[in-house]
C-alpha cells in the first residue's frame, strides 16, 4: 500500500511540476503572439497611411490635370468667339 501511495504521489508531482512548466511557456508564448500582432497593427496602420496618401496624390494629381485642360478649352473658347464678333455679320449669315 506504501509503493502504492508513493507512487502515486511521486507521479502527482512530476504532473504537478510539467503543469507549471507548461503554464509558464504557454504565458512567454502569449506574450510573444501580443508583440507580434501588434507589429502587424502597426504594419498595416502604416500601409494604410501610405497607401491613403497615393490617393491623395493621384486625386490632385488629376484635378490639377482636370483643372488645366478645362482653362485651355476656356481660353480657346474666348479666343475663338472674339475673332467671330470682331468679324463682319455678313460672314456669319453665309
Amino acid at each position: 500500500m506504501e509503493q502504492i501511495l508513493a507512487f502515486v504521489l511521486g507521479v502527482s508531482i512530476a504532473l504537478f511540476v510539467w503543469g507549471v512548466m507548461v503554464v509558464f511557456k504557454t504565458a512567454k508564448l502569449a506574450k510573444q503572439n501580443e508583440q507580434s500582432i501588434r507589429n502587424i497593427e502597426e504594419w498595416v496602420h502604416r500601409d494604410d497611411e501610405l497607401v491613403n496618401r497615393r490617393i491623395d496624390q493621384e486625386v490632385d494629381r488629376t484635378n490639377s490635370i482636370f483643372n488645366d485642360c478645362i482653362k485651355y478649352t476656356d481660353s480657346r473658347v474666348d479666343k475663338l468667339e472674339a475673332k467671330l464678333t470682331s468679324t463682319p455679320k455678313e460672314i456669319l449669315k453665309g
